[in-house]
This record gives structure tokens, sequence and C-alpha cells, in this order.
């Protein structure tokens, strides 16, 4: 009995076991990424990295790409290499992590029902964030292609990387991503018109700009390993110390642009892998693709907006003449302060000592009043006027008698 017991109880258990696992397979089947990113949405973990920690990642990377236009205008800024190009990628990266925070910072800080606010933003603001992000990757690419002509062709560099030829970059840039977000507004109501524009946008903002910023890191190394890198660091030596010097700020610009490109690379990673994955299976299903899909698409938008926010950081660190007009810009504002302050403190000593004067020119004293008025006439512009008029009178007047007398 005892072991028919057992028997019942472990099939019993057995019985339960399988229909749970039956269960869980069925729920793991047929749940879906949407419905997983919904949830990390409502959920604590997405309010925090979603609305807490991307914004304040967007905030940051504003204000660092405000100083970096500021400091890039300056005088001892202007005249440095791609300095054009880098003023375009603060305003890109302005501009893009700033409207892609929008429907966020609705949906966690706006009104409830929100939903018609949302699909709104998605589809008349969030096109702009694409193009903004379509004119960052390809200033990196220009960056990267001009540095390298600087250093592989110096010569015609000084014909082919004018600030001239920068301009007109950032002008063919800008109409490009213009004419790239043109359509998603005049297929806004179409869906399938949208994933296809989707996938050549994806193409041209995302995979393009990638595979010639990878191949033109890769270049730009080995030509700075052979060029400008270990080996040849004792001919700095038999320069002089301007030819040296000039030497050695070319390699540090040098490593600040592949800096800049290794993190464009790194970060835009996920992203491809992303879209990758959304071309296959855009709402993929299953416990392991919907939760693979969720964190790629909460590490490809933190990692997004850490590309748009760190080139501030990357010229801090690896060009000395940035730190150096930066320091120069914050000591102007400290001084600006100071002067500002002894000023006010300055006006007021003079009102201050003002005063009594005041008082007692309009009440003198009695004993005085003779004197005082005529140190006042005797000083001041009228009392000289009048002195000096009454002088040529007497002097006409002197002439005139000794001509009659004459006469």
């Amino acid at each position: 009995m005892h072991t028919d017991l057992l028997l019942t109880t472990s099939i019993q258990l057995n019985s339960n076991s399988t229909t749970e696992s039956a269960l869980v397979l069925i729920d793991n089947t047929t749940i879906c990424a949407d419905q997983l990113i919904g949830d990390a949405l409502e959920g604590l973990s997405g309010r925090i990295i979603w609305g807490i920690v991307q914004l304040i990642l967007m905030i940051l990377g504003n204000i660092g790409n405000i100083l970096t236009l500021i400091v890039l205008n300056r005088r001892l800024m202007r005249k440095g290499g791609v300095n054009n190009l880098l003023q375009g990628l603060a305003i890109s990266d302005i501009v893009a992590p700033t409207l892609a925070c929008i429907p966020h910072i609705i949906y966690y800080y706006g009104p409830k029902n929100n939903h018609n606010l949302i699909s709104f933003v998605n589809s008349f603001v969030m096109p702009l964030a694409t193009g903004a992000t379509f004119c960052s990757n390809w200033i990196v690419v220009m960056i990267t292609s001009f540095r390298l002509m600087i250093v592989v062709k110096p010569l015609y560099s000084q014909v082919y990387c004018s600030s001239e030829n920068e301009r007109k970059a950032l002008i063919v840039i800008f109409l490009v991503s213009i004419l790239s977000i043109v359509p998603y507004y005049y297929y806004y109501s179409n869906g399938d018109a949208l994933d296809v524009i989707k996938v050549i946008s994806a193409g041209l903002s995302l995979l393009g700009p990638w595979v010639i910023c990878l191949i033109l890191w890769i270049l730009l190394i080995r030509i700075v390993n052979r060029e400008i890198g270990t080996k040849k660091s004792k001919e700095f030596i038999l320069h002089s110390e301007v030819v040296a010097q000039r030497l050695k700020s070319k390699s540090r610009i040098t490593r600040m642009v592949l800096i800049i490109c290794f993190c464009n690379i790194i970060c835009q990673l996920p992203v491809l892998v992303l879209t990758l994955f959304g071309l296959i299976d855009g709402n993929p299903c299953g416990h392991p693709k919907a939760f693979i899909f969720m964190c790629l698409l909460f590490l490809s938008n933190l990692l997004l907006i850490v590309n748009h926010s760190i080139n501030f950081f990357i010229y801090s660190l690896t060009n000395s003449k940035f730190r150096y007009t930066l320091q120069i810009m914050c000591r102007h504002c400290c001084c600006l302060k100071d002067c500002c302050q002894k000023r006010t403190q300055t006006q007021r000593q003079l009102m201050i000592s003002d005063d009594p004067r005041k008082l007692s020119r309009l009440n003198p004293p009695k004993g005085d009043s003779n004197s005082y008025s005529y140190s006042r006439t005797a000083d001041s512009p009228r009392g000289i006027l009048i002195v000096r008029t009454t002088n040529s009178l007497r002097n006409n007047r002197l002439n005139n008698l000794s001509a009659r007398v004459a006469l």
C-alpha cells in the first residue's frame, strides 16, 4: 500500500509537472517582443533607463556639444583642421538625441491619454531625428576621410581639405538628409511603403557609413603605425622644435579622429544588429528571441545617446589646444563676474561719496558764500568762457583806444 501510494503520488506529480511545462512552453511560444517591451516600459527598469538615465545623458550631451560649439568658434580653434566638420557634428549631435527623447518624455511625464500625441511625434518628429543621425554618421565619415587625406597626401590636402570644401560637404550632407526623410512624410499613412523606406534609410544612414568608417579606420590605423607611430618617434629628435611640435600635434589630432571613429563604430554596431534582426522578424515571438530583441533595443538606444554625447569628452582628453581654449574661456567668464562685482562696488562707492558733495552744493556755508560762488563759477566751464569773453572785450577796447590816440 505504501509503495502504491508513492507510485500514485509520483504519477500525479509527474503529470502536474508535465502540464506545467506544457503551459510554460505555450507561454514561451506565444509571448512576443511587443509584450515584453510594453511590460518593460511600464515597469521600474524601463522608467529608470528610458525615463531618467537617457534624459540625463541627453542633457549632459547637449551641454557638452554647446560648449564644443563655443570653443570651436574661438580665435585659437578657427584655424584647426576639420573645424567646420566638427561644428556640424556638434549641431547634429544636439538635434538627434533631443528629438529622439521626445516620445519618452511624453510617455513618462506627459498626460495619461497621450496615444495620439505619441503617434503624431512618431510620424512627423522622429523622421527629423533620423535625418540628424544621417548627418552625424556621414560627417564622421567625412572627418575620417579628410584626416586620412591630410596624413597620406599633405600637399594635396591643402587644396582638397580646405574650409570651403568642408562647408560644401556639410551642405551636400544636409541636402541629402532632407531628401532621405521626405518619403516619410509623403507615405506616412501607407504602412507597406514605410517598411520599404525604413529599409532604405537603414542602409543609407546606418549600414553605409558604418562600413565606410570601419574601412577608413583600419587604413588610418595602419598609416599612423607606419608614419607617425612608435617606429618614427625617434625622428622627432632630428627635426627642429617647430617641426617636431607640428608632427606631434598632427599625431594627436589623428588619434582624436581615430577615437571618434572607433566610438562611432562600437555604438552603431548594436543598432545595425537590431535593424537586421527587425528586417528578418519585426516582432519575434518566443521568450528567448523576444528577450534578446528587447535587450538589443535598450542597448542600442543608450549607445546612440552615448555616441551623440561623448565627443566633448574625447576632445577634452585628446586635444590639448581644445583644453587650453576651454580653460581660457572659463577664466574669462570668472574674470567677467569679478569685473561686474568690482564695477557694482565702485558705482556704489561713487554714489555714496557723491551724496555729501551734492548736499554741500545745495546748502553752501553762510560765511563763505561769495568765495564758494566764485570758485564755483571759476572752475565751471561757463565761468571759464565768461572770463575769456570779458578779457577779449577788454583787449578790443584797449586796442580801439590806442588807435584813437594815435590818430
